[in-house]
């Protein structure tokens, strides 16, 4: 017999200390720079109803979100740890939104600003083009400097490392006076390091490349009376014959490090070290979504006793209650599509820049279409906000090779310290799929270059709870030649969109495909739909700008004439919620993303 109301155990009261573990307002999972940047050492907490009212008292609108997660998770909705780690990190930035007077009106403009931090990196610079100073007869010298036989002229630039980011005039970073270590390779292949004291440098950017062109004096032993000169002429040098100088002190190519100089605290020195800030002003969009739920007084009645912790939510009739059932369906959707938002939104159109955006959609009175209320935008989804800034890696289609991919680990982990962090650990975000080739290629990476079992540098299939809930799941492996670890997560947020478009492949002429290639462009799903998403969630931000909330109720017997002779009606309440947010990352260069792989893994350590 179907079980009914009247069958079920009654509902259990519980302590209003137990909400968190058995319903769940809501957890915070604290990702920052104590936890070395990463889930696997992340610090989880649930809030308790005292601290949820703490909240709302200190910030209705974050008290707002975090309250729509409960009530879906009260609803029945299944707890994720994507929706938990996001909400985590939401912030208040209504105090950063701006207002324009136009028209004698005041909009509120649909973007804030902010300033994002970059890794710089000077201390390293490539350089070619090595040419006797005299024969360039560049006469780059900086007083008191002269011309001397021995000088040599390179010309800089910061080379093909990826842990670099763009600077703007070099020159300023090769300070006359100080020193330089020059790595160079001779015409037999032997490796030479010699030191240079700068003497002059001057820009000389070409093809939207930033060179610096530095003249260089060879270190050795000056003439009588002048130490900023040496002797000049390479065969009149005491310390090297000819042929020994003009190898080591003339390189064509090769690497240039700047070290510390030498001044004597008599000696006449006041040049600036160079002091590029590390940050730049980048705007922000807002985006409004709504959300709106149909409830009876029923739903309400029993949703506030579990609010207050009288009720067991798992047990309650409500679960029963056609309509719960309908806002439990309609708060996962919801939840979703948010946190795709997050991820993956993009521009509104073109006309989404700061100098267009009265070309945007506008919202106007409902009244007066001439009043325009506000400009419309999207908030910039993760993916987006990368891709602006170059952090995302189309692999074409091809191989995924670990070599490469321990590379970007490595340049990952410099990024990421560059603040003092101690990162010991990088998260990657995927698909089961992946989760699982990664495994097994991994297996044989071991063998193959270490002669190791898979079981000695690796912990295989761990879980990250909280009160007896999975949040995430996730292996981890060694990575010796970073000297990092690797979390491998997967997450059911990247097998959908993995496994949706494998087998539904339609042909021009409408024939459904029998392969997994798309047959107008030969791409194929299961390599593009491949994603690797290293990103650093103590880097990541969900901005709040603002929330609003609305309750109106239907009927209204005492005017509607239907009700003139009634004396009881069934009152629907209809609840509309929106929240003005957007997505923020601080340090663009501490996250990376691969995607668009084969699924195979390569290295030139096992075939």
């Amino acid at each position: 017999m179907a079980a009914t109301n009247s069958s079920l155990t009654d509902p259990v009261a519980i302590a209003a200390g137990d909400l968190t573990r058995d319903a769940g307002l809501a957890r915070i999972i604290k990702v920052d720079t104590s936890t070395g940047c990463t889930l696997t050492n992340a610090s989880i907490k649930g809030l308790t109803p005292a601290e949820f009212e703490a909240l709302s008292n200190k910030e209705i609108d974050l008290a707002r979100v975090i309250a729509s997660s409960a009530e879906a998770k009260m609803l029945g909705v299944q707890e994720r740890g994507m929706v938990s780690l996001l909400n985590s990190s939401i912030q208040n930035i209504k105090p950063l939104i701006n207002k324009v007077n136009v028209a004698e009106q005041s909009l509120i403009l649909p973007y804030i600003q902010r300033r994002q931090r970059s890794v710089i990196n000077a201390n390293y610079f490539a350089f070619d083009t090595g040419v006797h100073s005299q024969s360039a007869g560049s006469g780059i010298l900086s007083a008191p400097y002269v011309a001397d036989g021995s000088d040599w002229e390179v010309q800089c630039n910061l080379g093909g490392s990826d842990w670099v980011q763009p600077i703007d005039h070099l020159e300023r970073y090769f300070i006359p006076g100080a020193y330089v270590i020059v790595h160079h390779v001779d015409g037999s292949n032997n490796l030479l390091e010699v030191q240079y004291k700068i003497v002059g440098a001057a820009n000389a950017d070409a093809g939207g490349i930033a060179v610096a062109k530095v003249t260089l004096r060879p270190t050795g032993q000056q003439i009588a009376g002048n130490q900023d000169q040496t002797k000049g002429g390479y065969a009149t040098k005491e310390l090297f014959d000819a042929e020994t100088f003009a190898a080591d002190y003339t390189p064509v190519q090769g690497v240039l490090q700047t070290i510390a100089n030498n001044v004597n605290d008599f000696e006449d020195w006041c040049r600036n070290q160079p002091t590029d800030l590390s940050v730049k002003l980048i705007v922000n969009w807002l985006q409004t979504t709504r959300e709106s739920r149909t409830v009876d007084e029923s739903y309400k009645e029993t949703l506030q006793k579990v609010m207050s912790g009288d009720v067991n939510p798992f047990l309650s009739s409500m679960v029963y209650q056609p309509l719960a059932e309908q806002n439990k369906i309609a708060s996962q959707i919801s939840q979703d599509q948010w946190v795709r938002g997050t991820w993956y939104n993009q521009a509104l159109s073109e006309k989404q820049m700061p100098e267009t955006y009265m070309e945007l959609p506008n919202v106007t009175d409902p009244e007066d279409a001439t009043c325009t209320l506000e400009y419309k935008a999207n908030a910039l989804g993760i993916k987006a906000l990368l891709r602006e800034a170059g952090r995302v890696k189309d692999n074409l289609g091809a191989t995924l090779n670990l070599d490469n991919l321990f590379s970007d680990l490595y340049f990952l982990k410099r990024n990421r310290e560059q603040d003092g962090t101690a990162v010991g650990v990088i998260d990657c975000m995927t698909d089961r799929f992946t989760y699982n080739l990664f495994y097994e290629k991994m297996n044989t990476y071991y063998k193959d270059r270490y002669g190791w079992e898979i079981h000695r540098n690796a912990e295989l299939n761990q879980t990250i709870t909280h009160d007896g809930i999975i949040l995430f799941n996730y292996s981890l492996y060694d990575v010796p030649e970073v000297g990092v670890q690797l979390a491998m997560f997967h997450d059911p947020y990247f097998d959908d969109i993995a496994t949706v478009g494998t087998g539904n492949k339609w042909l021009d002429t409408g024939v459904r495909s029998t392969d997994n290639v798309f047959s107008d462009d030969g791409a194929d799903w299961e390599k593009a739909a491949r994603t690797l998403w290293f990103v650093d969630w103590s880097d990541v931000k969900i901005g709040i700008a603002g929330t609003n909330a609305v309750t109106r109720k239907q009927p209204h017997p005492e005017i509607d004439r239907l009700y003139k002779c009634r004396m009881d009606a069934k009152v629907k309440e209809y609840s509309l919620r929106s929240t003005k947010w957007t997505t923020m990352m601080d340090v663009p260069a501490r996250h990376l993303i691969i995607e668009n792989f084969d699924l195979a893994v390569s290295s030139t350590h096992f075939a």
